[in-house]
């Protein structure tokens, strides 16, 4: 009888231990990139990895756990925000279609907010949150949202929330591989700190977690960054225990990288009229900065998340992996 494949788990351990050796680099984040300041698509970007076959599941090592692979991304979704009723929305859909039959995994839509504009309206909830993404979601594929300003303006927030069948802000989703802690950055307080550092507490977590929501940590656009985020929740963000952070608010794409190893990315341009970007940002160095409607495709692999930015027309603006934190041997 074969052996069971090893699991992630085990794979990393043998990796952490050096047993093996890392194919990769070991660079906490890594990947072809547009120049920091940049406000268009670098030239010859690397193409859109793309298979004719959709994932299968592989079978589950001898601890019951997935077997390490670094093919075959065991989950995956796309992100996008502030979108609602805009002149590109149907073609960022179009393009995440497009992204879905060109063999990438999509299991979930992520957005970062801003999702019914202009006061988010619940004459709008069909038009803006449904009908662009029927044929993504004709396979059952969820639609996950946090909310934006426009989105909670006139009091419509929970409204959107139960017409997703999505319980209040604060809230948990999972993907395998991975985990989304949905916020209110609307009101960044004391109550969801202490929410997300009891979450980020978690003895056992996902190989990686990703917090979702609208108003930006760092932002380099007209909105620049948000001092209450900051205060309130920045200090768990970037404890080693996050391994993305993706808000919206500004319309683009910007792509930062803190010291201590946490990426920030701000992915705005899901279907409304674009921001520009302003120069001079201060600290973390923003990697990468692209005014362009867009979504960001994220794929979960045994040993890193692969993020690929896409624009609506079909070049990619920004790839970069994050590698799996190793486990302590």
């Amino acid at each position: 009888m074969a052996p069971a494949p090893l699991s992630r788990r085990h794979m990393l351990g043998l990796l952490a231990a050096g047993f093996i050796t890392a194919c990769t680099p070991t660079r906490r984040e890594h990947g072809a990139a547009v120049p920091s300041d940049a406000s268009t698509t670098a030239s010859s970007p690397p193409p859109t990895t793309s298979t004719t076959t959709s994932p299968t599941p592989a079978s589950l090592s001898a601890d019951g756990e997935p077997p390490f692979d670094r093919v075959h991304p065991m989950s995956g979704f796309v992100a996008f925000g502030d979108f609602g009723g805009g002149p590109a929305q149907g073609a960022v859909a179009a393009g995440m279609l497009q992204w879905v039959r060109d063999g990438h995994r999509v299991d979930a839509l992520v957005t970062t907010g801003d999702n019914v504009y202009d006061f988010g309206e619940p004459r709008l909830f069909e038009a803006d949150l449904m009908a662009p993404y029927r044929a993504l979601q004709a396979t059952g594929r969820p639609l996950w949202a946090t909310l934006g300003n426009h989105d909670e303006a006139a009091g419509h927030g929970a409204e959107q929330l139960a017409f997703l069948h999505l319980p209040a802000l604060p809230f948990v989703k999972t993907l395998p591989g991975v985990r989304f802690l949905f916020l209110d950055a609307n009101h960044p307080d004391d109550p969801q700190a202490w929410w997300l550092a009891d979450r980020l507490a978690d003895p056992a977590p996902p190989l990686f977690t990703v917090a979702v929501f609208h108003q930006p940590v760092f932002s380099c656009g007209i909105h620049g960054r948000t001092p209450e985020v900051i205060t309130h929740w920045y200090s768990a963000l970037n404890s080693g225990k996050v391994s993305l952070v993706l808000n919206g608010h500004d319309h683009d794409y910007q792509r930062f990288l803190t010291a201590e190893g946490t990426t920030f990315i701000v992915t705005g341009g899901g279907g409304r009229e674009l921001y520009p970007l302003i120069p001079g940002c201060g600290a973390p160095e923003m990697r990468v900065g692209v005014v362009k409607n867009h979504f960001t495709g994220v794929e979960v692999y045994s040993d890193r998340m692969a993020i690929t930015a896409v624009a609506i027309d079909g070049s990619v603006i920004d790839r970069v992996d994050i590698p799996a934190a190793l486990p302590t041997p």
